[in-house]
């Protein structure tokens, strides 16, 4: 069965389970038998017979978390959570009681939220009031809600990683109900039923009650038209990447395009992973974030969910790229260049980051607002990173060769797999040791990052004339041999601008990262970093590779406050190591005070990035056996 079959088989069984329990409860007390499932009429549900589609929110400690990833749990345990429902708030010591019980015997448990009015603080409130203790799933957008067919607060679904089935669904017990509060419950289906998965034994009473609690609404927006809401949507947040003769496939630019991928669609909306976007908008707002909000992501799952119609005559994806080329044109390039050859890349896996240079020296003095990365194969390219230097890339490369002589036996025998980058190591080390105080190295390319990329209004670099740019460049393969020709377009003026403020960079690292086999949730912490002056915090490039998890910087001020300045809860190595996060307004990083990294890891096979979960994992370049915690920031001195 393929994917898109599976999809429309799960949509479709999850209508049968809503009309099947309004079936359920009109025939009274007869026995009723549904999908294999014998149920006594008065306590009877329906359960439903399709699987059940991975999806991932952030809990109400902005934590990611994904339901495919406890493929390893006997069982899933989702019991509904609303703010200010007195069922669910007096079944809280219960709930806590369960999970204690059943979490030793590998049962995994979840909340859910889908109130739009119930946000991360005031859900974290609720919990530390009632003293929750199971993670409580947000899901402003109501899709994943809505899907599981849960209806009102209590309710409570099992679902069972093998094969991804609801196998249950219905009330915690018959202790609480409207107008109902009994000291002991008389059944505990939920438990009941929890006991027969633990034990491998089929449940004998297979007794379940409706859901007493209260009663979810779920939002229908005010328009599904393609023309008018949906077309917009996807130029806005899809089509810098989907778009155009160098586009990541596949294209989505025209509406006969974009019907193809609907399922493919709705399924990476559910899951998050596009458009896009891992940071967590709970700290701030950002620049050039793609993420869907809570609205549009469920005007497009209800829009495919509809049939995806066509309305009207014009196709809004067709018009993008017409605007996108007007608006490119309109570019103050003040610079051009190209490297000299294009790069081999081979078919598979990664290949050592590669160096080439952009021309010869600069022939003026520039001031930079931007750059304009055009590749001649972006799915290849990873990531690029743009050196400028004092010296031309050839002479570099002849200190490698006069100081490393034995470089190719050294790379051969480091046993953790790491890279040498002894160019980049030469580069820097010549450019500290010879003042190269122009000496700048920032990414200018990544994978999900739309071009052309600009600074802030006034913020910049500036490019003394006889500068050398060499590009830093990393690969992946593709299955099959192809090549890769960069140019970069350097959008400024020769002229220094009225405001002007040159871009620095600093890195929060830590070259000591050592992650033991089969963990889930390992931490590493980098070395701090104390600003001597005013600062004006501008963007943050973090770089893990495969087991990277999730990215925090926290900013202690001189009055020790702690805060989180930037958090990236779900890190996607394929898209995110050249993505900066950039506030949309900077942020002001007082002198004395401290910035600390944290960067955590999944090494576990329920990471489906991980290439060999039972390697101890140590620092360094190679993609798929080391690991990095670096985090680039950009700043300007205030």
């Amino acid at each position: 069965m393929n994917e898109k079959t599976k999809f429309w088989l799960s949509g479709l069984s999850i209508f049968c389970l809503i009309a099947a329990g309004s079936l359920i409860f009109s025939k009274k007390d007869k026995k009723v038998t549904i999908a294999g499932y014998g149920f006594k009429s008065k306590t009877a549900l329906s359960v439903a017979n399709g699987e059940v589609g991975n999806f991932s929110l952030l809990d109400h400690l902005g934590r990611y978390q994904e339901l495919y990833r406890n493929f390893d749990a006997k069982a899933i345990v989702i019991i509904a959570q609303s703010n200010d429902c007195p069922i669910i708030q007096k079944y809280a010591a219960a709930l806590n009681e369960l999970k204690k019980k059943y979490e030793s015997k590998n049962i995994s448990f979840f909340m859910i939220n889908p109130n739009k009015n119930d946000v991360r603080d005031t859900v974290a409130k609720e919990v530390a009031d009632y003293k929750y203790e199971i993670p409580i799933l947000l899901d402003p957008s109501q899709v994943v809600t809505e899907s599981l067919g849960i209806t009102r607060s209590s309710e409570a679904v099992i679902i069972d990683p093998n094969g991804w089935k609801i196998i249950y669904r219905g009330a915690i017990d018959d202790r609480l109900g409207y107008g109902v509060d009994k000291q002991m419950a008389r059944n505990n289906y939920l438990s009941n039923k929890l006991d027969s998965i633990v034990a491998n034994k089929p449940d004998e009473k297979n007794e379940v009650a409706p859901a007493k609690g209260c009663l979810f609404s779920f939002q229908t927006p005010e328009s599904l038209s393609y023309e008018k809401t949906v077309a917009p949507i996807v130029s806005m947040k899809c089509l810098n990447c989907h778009a155009g003769p160098t586009a990541y496939l596949p294209l989505l630019n025209s509406y006969d395009k974009f019907k193809n991928w609907m399922a493919m669609s709705r399924e990476t909306i559910v899951t998050n992973r596009m458009p896009p976007s891992g940071v967590d908008i709970h700290y701030g707002e950002y620049r050039n974030n793609f993420a869907l909000t809570a609205d549009e992501k469920r005007i497009l799952v209800k829009w495919i969910d509809s049939g995806a119609k066509r309305d009207g005559t014009i196709d809004p994806l067709v018009l993008f790229e017409k605007r996108k080329k007007k608006k490119n044109m309109e570019k103050d390039i003040a610079y051009k260049a190209s490297v000299e050859k294009a790069i081999i890349i081979p078919p598979e896996g990664t290949i050592e980051y590669l160096f080439s240079q952009l021309g010869g020296p600069t022939p003026y003095d520039m001031w930079i607002s931007g750059y304009n990365t055009i590749s001649t194969n972006p799915r290849q390219l990873h990531h690029a990173s743009l050196m400028i230097t004092t010296k031309p890339l050839s002479f570099y490369d002849g200190l490698v060769e006069k100081n490393h002589p034995e470089r190719e036996k050294i790379a051969n025998e480091k046993n953790d797999g790491d890279i040498p980058l002894f160019t980049l190591s030469e580069i820097q080390q010549y450019e500290r040791a010879h003042g190269g105080v122009n000496y700048h190295r920032s990414q200018i390319w990544g994978a999900g990052k739309p071009q052309p990329h600009m600074f802030y209004k006034g913020i910049g670099l500036f490019i003394p004339k006889g500068s050398y740019l060499i590009l830093e460049s990393h690969y992946m393969g593709s299955g099959k041999v192809e090549s890769e020709k960069m140019t970069v377009e350097f959008i400024g003026q020769r002229t220094k601008p009225a405001q002007f403020s040159q871009l620095r960079s600093r890195t929060l690292l830590n070259r000591k990262v050592n992650i033991p086999p089969m963990t889930k949730d390992h931490v590493e912490a980098t070395s701090p970093i104390t600003f001597k002056e005013d600062v004006l915090f501008i963007s943050l490039l973090a770089h893990l590779h495969m087991r990277g998890k999730s990215v925090r910087v926290t900013l202690t001020p001189p009055d020790g406050q702690t805060k989180t300045l930037i958090s990236i809860p779900n890190y996607y190595y394929g898209w995110q190591t050249g993505s900066a996060v950039a506030p949309k307004e900077p942020i002001l990083i007082k002198k004395g005070s401290t910035l600390n990294g944290e960067c955590r890891y999944d090494n576990s096979p329920q990471n489906p990035n991980n290439p060999d979960p039972s390697k101890n994992v140590l620092f360094g370049q190679r993609v798929d056996r080391t690991e990095m915690c670096n985090l680039h920031f950009n700043y300007i001195v205030k």
